[in-house]
C-alpha cells in the first residue's frame, strides 16, 4: 500500500519533504514505511526507510510505502 505524497514549495529541501511525507504515511496507516519512490531529482538520504529513485515518478510526488524485504 502506498500514500502519494506532492510538494512543490520550493523553500523546503527534498529530505523535509520525504520526512513530512513518510508522517503523513505513519499517521494514516499507524506504521512506518520502508521505502519511498521519489524522482531521481529529489533523492536523500533518509534514515531506516530506502529512498528509491525511479523515472516514472515526477518530481515533488513522493510514494510513501511497504515493500517486502526481498525487494526492497
Amino acid at each position: 500500500m502506498y500514500l502519494g505524497w506532492f510538494d512543490d514549495n520550493p523553500k523546503k529541501s527534498a529530505s523535509l519533504k520525504i520526512t513530512e511525507a513518510i508522517d503523513a504515511y505513519m499517521d494514516r496507516f499507524k506504521t512506518r514505511p520502508n521505502v519511498v519512490l521519489v524522482n531521481e531529482a529529489d533523492c536523500a538520504e533518509i534514515n531506516g526507510v530506502k529512498v528509491r529513485p525511479e523515472g516514472y515518478i515526477r518530481r515533488n510526488n513522493f510514494w510513501v510505502g511497504w515493500e517486502d524485504a526481498a525487494r526492497v
